[in-house]
């Protein structure tokens, strides 16, 4: 009667083994892979790599709202660069943005900025994007820079410092840009292959947890 009691507990605790493993992962602490980062840094007194923000910039909304880039800090961002008129890789960027990130919770805290790479482009022309992509998607911005200079330097920071571009003029880039909840460049993702728009989602909802995440060293 006891060995059968014994072979009874022995086979619950084999049956609760990987529920108890998966318990204590659970309940300790989350290790996982930081984001890199891009652009400008310097080296604080402490040893930390801080990384500047991108530039700000005064806009115009498909809504005709003036704006700040610097409105939208707080959030992560996916940026896109489109080209007016809206050619055929502009709407095809614009299909894969609604593909992969319409599914994507929590949209209140994150959002998608398309930018036109032309000052000053009408407000009504932003709308017209706007409503031909998904008006749905509430926390998604088609914009215009109110200052051709400032526009110029933003990308110039955005794609060429970083060597994504070699020039202003190659733009608009295949890439879509990711930018974290202070205004740092975190990462870019090819919008013409499945795998780097799959990691888009993957990454923005890292960043929205970033705060409660501790980072592992990365293997050398």
């Amino acid at each position: 009667m006891i060995l059968d009691m014994r072979k009874g507990i022995y086979l619950i605790i084999i049956l609760l083994f990987p529920s108890i493993i998966y318990m204590l992962f659970s309940l300790g602490e989350h290790r996982v892979e930081k984001i890199a980062s891009f652009g400008s840094y310097e080296v604080n007194a402490e040893g930390d790599t801080v990384y500047q923000p991108v530039p700000d910039l005064s806009l115009i909304d498909h809504n005709g709202e003036r704006k700040q880039l610097s409105d939208w800090s707080g959030k992560p961002i996916v940026l896109d660069v489109f080209s007016n008129p809206c050619d055929e890789p502009c709407k095809k960027k614009g299909v894969t943005l609604v593909n992969y990130l319409n599914e994507l919770p929590e949209r209140d805290q994150w959002s998608v900025l398309s930018l036109s790479l032309d000052a000053n482009v009408a407000q009504a022309t932003l709308a017209d994007l706007h409503a031909n992509h998904l008006p749905e998607m509430t926390n998604w911005s088609f914009i215009t820079a109110t200052d051709s200079a400032d526009l110029q330097a933003f990308l110039d920071y955005v794609f060429v410092a970083t060597e994504k571009e070699p020039s202003v003029h190659d733009l608009p880039s295949k890439y879509f840009v990711l930018i974290d909840q202070s205004g740092v460049i975190r990462s870019f993702f090819d919008s013409r292959v499945y795998k780097e728009n799959r990691k888009l989602e993957d990454a923005v909802k890292l960043l929205l947890q970033e705060p409660y995440l501790t980072w592992k060293e990365k293997k050398k």
